[in-house]
């Protein structure tokens, strides 16, 4: 019983204001907290200091706020301020608060490959807040609290509060996937009153999901079923549910070229606070190092490291920063690390002539495992390696990647530095992989030209269609 009544007690503790054991609140008085002035202008901060903060080019802000106040008028609905923020960040997404503050990323910017698929970002957002959206999440979560901790007070049975738990997590992630597919109806409706093609909504979900996936059709590897608590629905549904509602509705403008005009030269790509990732190499001027996985790999920057996954995807890769404490001892910090590891581990220094530091090998049920840690000048770094089935090619894989580790070189400096985009004309594959070459990725930039310009393969390329590029800056 101590146990369920510290359960009750972190419940209602980790719930927001309104998610209390009082009665579950109105519609009206949830939205009311939603949209509160200061805790919206805390979540903007939080939000915009997370995103990198906002992003400035003029010509890129202008028809955000021109395609934003479009859609605000097809709304007629008079209390939504459409307020939009650019946010410097890569990711392709957009966000809305509930007061009507909006954030689309430029990376989103460089996805869309017209006015209209940006208009259809924007409207999805603008459909969270028409129809109330954050308010009736703060009611569905009050309420499933209330009836959680409900059934803990009659009951008095972990196993069945558990149950309710569970079943609360279900029923909250539903609410809000049916949310997601309610704000694409929505977007749909806006599109046809501000007079954009209402199909963009397809087109930019289909982008989406084209280039969330580079790295598993890389890998030859399949997606992973949806999960059951997951807040949004996946692709396909949401590409089915709005191919459906698309039958019978007229097309509108697409303002391509305007808006490709507007976009050339936004940043694009990491902003090299954490490095670059270049095809297979990753450069950061700022630790002054360098590596190249074998050709066989695709590289990506991943939170607090880089990662790598070998094509057919039985091997992956971690690449990240390290301690120089664990560098002054590496044999020892490999000891201690792996000391709980039920298996027979070798620990070895490195050869010399190469980075200094120690690697570790082990094999466990059919899992190939291989861990460095080594030293280049000031910096150290983990190398990790695991293949799964045990591949005898992690060997090769892993020391020649160790092998790599090195100052930058002049053609290193040469790969450190932004991209933007570039608008060009291309007469087909042979000029898009020219231009993935110049941008430092001959190995995978092709496939990521053509994901970002929304053409599932080599056969969508129009010779004399203008696309978009990434070149470096100056």
């Amino acid at each position: 019983m101590r146990r369920l009544v510290l359960f009750r007690a972190l419940v209602v503790g980790g719930c927001s204001p309104t998610a209390q054991l009082s009665p579950t609140p109105s519609l009206a008085d949830a939205q009311r907290t939603a949209t509160a002035a200061p805790a919206n202008q805390r979540i903007e901060s939080g939000l915009v200091a997370r995103y990198g903060g906002a992003y400035r080019h003029e010509p890129a802000e202008a028809i955000v706020r021109e395609t934003l106040a479009d859609l605000v008028r097809a709304a007629g609905t008079e209390d939504l301020p459409g307020s939009v923020t650019v946010l410097n960040s890569s990711t392709y997404n957009a966000f809305s608060l509930a007061n009507g503050q909006l954030f689309v990323t430029r990376g989103m910017l460089a996805l869309a490959n017209d006015q209209a698929e940006l208009a259809a970002a924007l409207a999805h957002e603008l459909g969270h807040v028409i129809a109330r959206h954050a308010a009736g999440r703060l009611v569905a979560r009050a309420k499933a609290v209330a009836d959680t901790v409900e059934i803990a007070k009659n009951t008095g049975d972990e196993d069945i509060t558990r149950a309710a738990i569970t079943a609360s997590q279900l029923s909250l992630a539903a609410f809000s996937r049916n949310q997601e597919l309610e704000a694409d109806r929505i977007s749909l409706e806006l599109l046809g009153k501000a007079g954009y093609d209402p199909a963009a909504v397809l087109r930019l979900l289909r982008s989406l999901d084209r280039m969330g996936g580079l790295p598993l059709k890389f890998a030859g590897l399949a997606r992973r079923a949806p999960s059951p608590v997951a807040s949004h629905p996946p692709t396909p549904e949401r590409v089915a549910a709005v191919s459906a509602a698309l039958r019978g509705r007229p097309g509108g403008r697409t303002g391509r070229e305007r808006f490709l005009a507007a976009i050339s030269g936004v940043a694009f790509g990491e902003d090299g606070s954490g490095g670059f990732v270049r095809g297979r190499t990753y450069v950061n001027p700022e630790l002054d190092i360098a590596f190249t996985l074998p050709p066989s790999y695709l590289l990506f920057s991943g939170g607090a490291g880089i990662g790598a996954i070998r094509q057919g995807g039985k091997t992956v890769a971690v690449i990240a920063p390290a301690s120089p404490a664990l560098a002054a001892d590496p044999e020892g910090a490999l000891r201690r690390m792996l000391a709980n590891t039920q298996a027979g581990v070798l620990i070895a220094p490195l050869p010399a002539g190469g980075v200094q530091g120690a690697s570790a090998a082990f094999e466990k049920d059919d899992t190939s495992t291989r861990l460095a840690i080594v030293s280049t000048g000031a910096s150290a770094w983990r190398v990790l390696f695991i293949a799964n089935p045990a591949d005898a090619s992690i060997d090769r894989d892993f020391m020649q990647t160790l092998a790599s580790l090195r100052p930058l070189d002049p053609r290193d400096r040469q790969l450190a530095r932004p991209l933007a985009l570039r608008i060009a004309r291309v007469e087909g594959l042979a000029d898009i992989r020219r231009f993935a070459e110049r941008a430092g990725d001959a190995d995978h930039g092709a496939n990521l030209i053509l994901a970002l310009n929304g053409i599932s393969d080599a056969a969508g390329v129009r010779a004399g269609a203008a696309l978009k590029v990434p070149e470096f800056t100056p």
